[in-house]
């Protein structure tokens, strides 16, 4: 056992001041005022000072293709993961979804099995596998390679559910995918999320199932007068929703109209590839050769392909651009997915009973260090 002293702690609520946080392994097993702490001699020998700075949950990033100069489509392999995780705690993320576009099968079952081969994925940020696609719209591919879009069988469907317990969102296009291919996943507690869909509303409305949204307003059906379309459905029905806040994806004031419209629903992602975390101007996006321009991730032809962006940078972003509070900002990074991935007695908080996963935050909310699963990790 260890002690965090003389800390601000952001429980996912409110902030209290000089506060220690008594961690016992993975665990958080208490957390209480500094005053108490001493009365009470309970202090271990053991402590770390976090005077000046601010404890909040880790962030917890649901769509996270590759950072740190790799890319999970380009290396499916233990090494990638390594270096994702590493880039991540830098940045104040402690959890995350790695992220794998549309591809041929045999790449998916190796990404598949590359997760499985992990004996403690949790001990290294892994919540488990984003599948984004390949059954998706082609009219919404976005950096997608069309050749390997596919549909949703049945026989496909029960592989993935064969999978389920590395297999945590499958972002597809629910316009393209029958009822009881969706009922299949679901049945499975796997999250069907839509994205890269250009569905109408009535589409949308007439599927089961559909508990989260990907990527909000990128690669997806907008809202008009006579269609409410993909964004239309979200904003109506409400299901858990990523955003990506780079500046770049979605216009500021399209982030604010969401998070007025969704509230806790509204979850932080940041879709990033190769070069976030890093100072690259080119890389390999999943065979393909893309750029970095101004921040902007992209093809030649300037399709966005991913974002560079890091989680504490998009809390700044929410901050300074979107007029979010601070705690809301933190929120959107870590309690709101968590939320959204149905964790959240366990993840998103930092209270009694909860996962040890800390980011330790500067005043100006710079990220000074983390705590992954108990484990300290300085920046």
């Amino acid at each position: 056992m260890y002690a965090i002293t003389h800390i601000s702690v952001f429980d996912g609520s409110t902030i209290a001041e000089d506060q220690a946080i008594f961690i016992d392994r993975d665990t958080i097993s208490a957390v209480m005022p500094m005053s108490q702490a001493k009365s009470r001699q309970l202090l271990p020998t053991d402590c770390l000072d976090g005077t000046g700075l601010l404890a909040t949950a880790g962030f917890i990033d649901i769509q996270l293709n590759g950072c740190g100069g790799v890319l999970l489509n380009t290396d499916i392999a233990k090494s990638t993961l390594d270096t994702m995780n590493a880039t991540n705690l830098r940045y104040g993320t402690t959890q995350y979804l790695p992220t794998f576009i549309t591809s041929e099968a045999e790449p998916l079952n190796e990404v598949i099995q590359l997760i499985e081969s992990i004996d403690t994925p949790e001990s290294e940020g892994v919540l488990g596998l984003h599948l984004e696609g390949p059954f998706i719209n082609r009219q919404k591919k976005g950096a997608h390679r069309e050749q390997c879009i596919r549909d949703l069988d049945e026989e496909t469907a029960e592989y993935l559910i064969s999978h389920a317990h590395c297999i945590k969102v499958i972002t597809l296009a629910p316009e393209s995918c029958e009822q009881s291919v969706i009922n299949q996943l679901t049945e499975a507690n796997i999250i069907v999320s839509m994205g890269h869909t250009n569905g109408r509303y009535t589409d949308y409305i007439a599927k089961q199932g559909i508990s989260m949204a990907t990527h909000l307003f990128n690669a997806m059906s907008p809202l008009d007068s006579r269609e409410p379309g993909a964004v239309g459905y979200i904003f109506d029905r409400k299901p858990h929703t990523g955003i990506i806040v780079d500046g770049i994806h979605v216009n500021y004031a399209s982030i604010r109209i969401a998070h007025q419209l969704l509230g806790e629903k509204l979850f932080m992602v940041t879709d990033a590839v190769t070069p976030a975390g890093t100072d690259l101007k080119e890389y390999d996006m999943a065979g393909t050769k893309a750029y970095v321009t101004d921040g902007k991730c992209h093809y030649a032809d300037g399709t966005i392909a991913g974002a560079a962006i890091t989680m504490i940078e998009g809390v700044h972003n929410l901050i300074n651009h979107v007029s979010v509070s601070k705690e809301e900002a933190l929120r959107m990074a870590s309690l709101y997915p968590a939320k959204a991935l149905g964790l959240d007695a366990h993840y998103g908080r930092v209270r009694t009973g909860y996962k040890a996963n800390l980011a330790l935050l500067t005043a100006d909310l710079q990220v000074k260090g983390t705590v992954q699963m108990g484990l300290r990790h300085h920046v």
